[in-house]
């Protein structure tokens, strides 16, 4: 009995302490919430004047999650001081170790920074403004920030303005007044104070609000920005340029070479020896930062030789410098080379071929080099043939007039005339029939033998095949249009949806961009505002903006045997 009285106290327990646990539960379900934090109540009070004091308030209606607030926080004009954040439920105060300047107007943008703790909901009171003087600095200034090279809207880039009349920018100092573009490009600047100023966009990657070059890209406007009135629609490009001047990080030895590191891309680069009567051998190795000499020389004393480079802003850089190659037990690096039009490629019977060296070349081997049709049939290229080998050695280009497409047709007429002895003799034999007319389409094959190619470095090139295939100009699509412009030198690119140029003409009134595969693509015009042959980058230091660049504005979309005409530019 006393056992049974025990299991029913235990049971009823059970079921006592299951049912209330179940009670306080909250209900299931319901609408999401989307509303974000209402602003309450701020110190000081939206566009309130003669403010005096150092920290900020906000009071929100319900509970907050602030959310990475140094990143998102912008103040202008900015203040250098850090700050305290003192962050409660539905509260946050920014204090700062300084009163305010006097006759100021602040605006304290916390962009997404500032959500609700349920959903994250970003609150839609994000910016606050107040003055330390009798009136409000109501000045705006705004406009959109595209790459240059894409058209491309860019989002989360610095946006500052800078007093025109100081030594200080983006490189060196941090702005006055700042924002940041969001994801269509646009930016807006406001409660700016009358007077003259410089206009710069960067990618504040790092957030020291200094723009790193060349980590971080960057735009500037050329014209100066007299605010007496607000500007609207203020349009700048940025891009990612390396403005430092060439210096060599390092000259000497490296294993069983010699290399030159750059502490920035050159261009170009020239090696005079200053004994005429040294040959020295060298090329750019892994990137156009290192430059590296081959070991070709029968002597091991010293050479001394003028160094001279050149980048993209044409700075030019001259030293003079020795060399000197040391015994290693290094092995040598790997001899490779790449082809163009490369392996699997569709081809007309005027080849136009590139190859490219790792290592310069001392030795080719013409005979080594051919077409291979079949088995009996051969064409090889010889040094006759129109080639050129570039100064450094590590580049041959060169031109051959196939008979690809005679060849194919007499293999389409012989199909013919077997098929029509089939046809005629007897259909009971055994065997399959022969191809269709036209249907055979082999591949060409192009050799490089073994040997074909040796290098200032000892080795040479191991045997290589290619193939290739007729290219049929049915399967391809032709853009062509007209070109109204005052300007004579400019580049005209057709180019695809990853920004590759896929063809490009040089100053052609009227253009035509011949089999193009099918796809989308987009035209791309670089304009040589100033005739010099070539498209300048422009140069921040000297408030030079690059020289322009066209869209043409609609996506082109191509299909196989199709024409598009009438694709006229205008810039």
């Amino acid at each position: 009995m006393k056992y049974f009285f025990t299991l029913w106290i235990v049971s009823f327990f059970f079921i006592y302490f299951l049912t209330e646990c179940a009670s306080i539960s909250p209900p299931g379900g319901g609408p999401r919430d989307t509303i974000p934090p209402v602003l309450i109540k701020s110190i000081p009070e939206q566009k309130s004047l003669n403010f005096s004091g150092n920290s900020v308030s906000l009071v929100y209606d319900e509970y907050l999650k602030i959310e990475n607030l140094t990143k998102q926080l912008i103040i202008t004009p900015i203040i250098q001081d850090e700050y305290e954040q003192k962050i409660r439920r539905n509260s946050i105060e920014i204090i700062f170790p300084e009163p305010f300047k006097d006759s100021t107007t602040y605006t304290f943008n916390f962009q997404d920074a500032i959500q609700d703790i349920t959903e994250g909901n970003v609150t839609e009171d994000n910016v606050l403004a107040f003055s330390t003087g009798d009136y409000i600095d109501s000045l705006y200034i705004n406009g959109k920030v595209v790459d240059l090279f894409s058209n491309d809207p860019v989002e989360d880039i610095l946006v500052c303005l800078y007093p025109f009349d100081d030594t200080l920018d983006i490189f060196n100092s941090p702005p006055i007044y700042l924002t940041k573009t969001d994801e269509e490009g646009k930016y807006l600047i406001e409660n700016i104070k009358n007077g003259i100023y410089r206009l710069y966009a960067y990618d504040d990657v790092n957030s020291n609000l200094n723009c790193d070059m060349p980590r971080e890209m960057f735009g500037f406007s050329s014209d100066t920005i007299v605010l007496n009135g607000n500007i609207d629609s203020v349009f700048m490009q940025v891009l990612s340029l390396d403005m430092r001047a060439i210096e060599i990080q390092r000259a000497g030895p490296a294993g069983k070479y010699f290399e030159i590191k750059t502490n920035k891309g050159l261009v170009d680069y020239s090696i005079q020896p200053i004994d005429t009567t040294v040959i020295l051998y060298h090329n750019f190795w892994s990137d156009n930062k290192t430059i590296r000499f081959y070991n070709t020389l029968q002597t091991s004393d010293s050479i001394e030789f003028v160094f001279e480079a050149s980048d993209s802003l044409e700075n030019i850089f001259i030293d003079t410098l020795y060399l000197k190659f040391v015994e290693s037990k290094r092995e040598k690096d790997e001899f490779s080379f790449s082809v163009v039009p490369k392996d699997n490629s569709k081809i007309t019977d005027r080849f136009e071929g590139t190859l490219k060296f790792n290592k310069p070349i001392t030795l080719i081997d013409f005979d080594s080099i051919y077409f291979e049709y079949d088995s009996i049939t051969f064409q090889y290229m010889h040094d006759s043939l129109p080639y050129t080998l570039n100064e450094k050695k590590d580049k041959l280009t060169f031109q051959m007039d196939l008979f690809y497409s005679s060849y194919l047709e007499s293999l389409a007429q012989s199909d013919t005339a077997t098929r029509t002895t089939v046809e005629e003799g007897d259909r009971g034999q055994r065997g399959g029939s022969p191809a269709s007319p036209g249907s055979r389409n082999p591949k060409l094959k192009l050799h490089f033998g073994k040997y074909a190619f040796v290098t200032a470095d000892g080795d040479s090139s191991a045997q290589r095949v290619l193939e290739y295939q007729k290219l049929r100009p049915e399967n391809f699509g032709t853009i062509k249009g007209n070109v109204y412009s005052d300007y004579d030198s400019f580049i005209i690119q057709l180019i695809n949806s990853r920004n590759e140029v896929i063809q490009e003409i040089q100053n052609a009134k009227q253009y035509t961009f011949n089999l193009v595969s099918a796809g989308d693509y987009f035209i791309r015009v670089f304009i040589d505002n100033n005739n010099n042959g070539k498209w300048d980058p422009g140069n921040i230091f000297m408030n030079i903006e690059p020289e322009g660049i066209y869209f043409f504005p609609e996506e082109i979309t191509i299909r196989a045997n199709w024409e598009l005409t009438d694709i006229n530019l205008q810039f």
